[in-house]
């Protein structure tokens, strides 16, 4: 007599519902043929390359829905397309961060004001009225932050140099087993002129008027900067983050300082192998589940640029079909060729 899991695997394994001709299959998820995939060299394993390739914006898009990142790890052209005010946000919140890093490079004015243009990729003359952002919205920006180093703002703090470069958009790479690869990019590091306390800035832009700080206090984006200061300060045993806050309503910065913890690192890296198990559980069943109450999200302005958005998910209307129909498969050409600073290993965390 056949079980209710025999019953599952057997209509999986057939392909789930059909249409009357046939042609077009209905089924949510992986494909279990997995002996055309592009592997990387070195890679035994049979999990899309893509897939395999994790920043802190993904794992957010994983927990909010699996399905939502396996489709956006895949490159699907059946997505929504992305709004204007979308665009305006990215573009905006970019490149402010980037003026703020150059500034602390000592860069002139001119000069920063000149590459933020040259970093603005949408409509120069867009403008997102309901949140305050254009281009000249950014450079106010600029300018509010210039203002407030004059006044004293990390006056006695110094930029960190690492292999005779400024740390500023510091890249770094984890290597896990299996070929699961986790990259980030630390806005600054700076160091306290009489202390030598660390300090590590992280730049973000809102629209919000008021900002509770623990939205940032147990992020996993500040706790993963703690790899690369372990290559640049091995004795380390603590550090201060700073999350620098440009808030368009009322062009100020808000700045919420937290220290963290090697212990806290332990943590973070125990959760992110656990994130690589469940991936990994996906694959291995053909499926990643679809959470439908995150179908329509009320996403918070510091939330934008991290994969979570207000308003309906760019799958919305293709998210139900076969990837067969979706996706295209990996080729070299989604190798990722960045040189990062800082490479390490599973095995060079524990140690």
């Amino acid at each position: 007599m056949l079980t209710s899991t025999d019953i599952i695997e057997t209509f999986l394994d057939s392909g789930g519902f059909t249409s009357d001709d046939s042609t077009v299959s209905l089924t949510i998820g992986s494909s279990s043929n997995n002996t055309d995939i592009f592997k990387e060299p070195g890679y035994e394993g049979s999990i899309d390359y893509r897939i395999r390739q994790l920043s802190y914006s993904s794992i957010l898009s994983l927990h909010t829905c699996p399905r939502k990142y396996e489709l956006y790890k895949k490159r699907t052209t059946s997505r929504l397309e992305q709004t204007q005010r979308q665009s305006i946000t990215f573009a905006f919140g970019r490149v402010v961060g980037e003026a703020i890093q150059l500034a602390l490079e000592n860069i002139s004015e001119k000069e920063i004001i000149w590459r933020m243009f040259c970093s603005w990729d949408t409509d120069l003359l867009a403008e997102d009225i309901k949140g305050q952002k254009s281009f000249w919205g950014a450079v106010i920006a600029l300018k509010r932050f210039l203002s407030l180093r004059e006044q004293g703002l990390l006056s006695e703090y110094e930029l960190v140099y690492h292999e005779g470069k400024p740390a500023c958009e510091l890249s770094f790479c984890i290597n896990f087993p299996d070929g699961f690869r986790y990259r980030g990019f630390v806005d600054a590091v700076l160091r306290h002129k009489n202390t030598n306390k660390i300090l590590v800035l992280e730049c973000k832009t809102t629209g919000s008027a008021t900002l509770n700080p623990s939205k940032f206090k147990n992020s996993a984006q500040a706790i993963g900067y703690s790899v690369v200061l372990d290559v640049l300060f091995p004795t380390l045993s603590s550090y201060d983050v700073l999350y620098l806050i440009y808030q368009t309503p009322t062009k100020d910065y808000l700045s919420i300082p937290f220290t963290k913890t090697y212990l806290q690192r332990a943590l973070w890296i125990r959760e992110l192998l656990l994130d690589i198990e469940q991936i990994k559980s996906y694959e291995a069943a053909s499926i990643y589940p679809m959470h439908g109450e995150n179908c329509y999200q009320y996403a918070t302005e510091t939330e934008k640029g991290t994969g979570v958005y207000s308003g309906e998910c760019e799958y919305i209307n293709s998210c139900t079909m076969s990837n067969s129909y979706l996706v295209k498969k990996a080729s070299e050409a989604d190798l990722d060729t960045t040189e990062y600073q800082v490479n390490l290993t599973l095995l060079d965390l524990l140690e």
